[in-house]
């Protein structure tokens, strides 16, 4: 009798275990997709930035944009557009994982 308790315990622990491991996993690569998507660092008054190819990877998020300094811009569907100004543009990806809310900062400097 023992003996069979302590094996299903086991086989529940581990259960639980393998479930909790894929969810975390699921955390960290949404996390890493939003942290190594190509940005450019740099982009001159008169670029675009591209977000359609984002949504491949990731369909469930939220982006907002938060100029620093004399920026100006628009947004298009997924088409960050650059008008003019120096300054910083800030992208903040929003998500929900399996476990947690996930907010990150990303900002592109914007030389005239």
């Amino acid at each position: 009798m023992n003996l069979t308790f302590e094996l299903l315990t086991s086989i529940i622990i581990t259960i639980i275990g393998i479930y909790l491991f894929q969810k975390i996993q699921y955390d960290y690569r949404l996390v890493n997709i939003f942290k190594k998507y190509p940005l450019p660092t740099l982009i001159k008054s008169g670029g675009i930035i591209d977000l359609d190819k984002l949504y491949i990877f990731v369909q469930n998020f939220r982006y907002r944009v938060n100029a620093r300094g004399a920026v100006q811009y628009t947004v298009d569907g997924n088409i960050i557009k650059i008008l003019a100004g120096p300054g910083e543009l800030e992208i903040v990806f929003e998500a929900w994982g399996f476990l947690d809310f996930y907010r990150i900062h990303r900002s592109i400097k914007v030389v005239e």
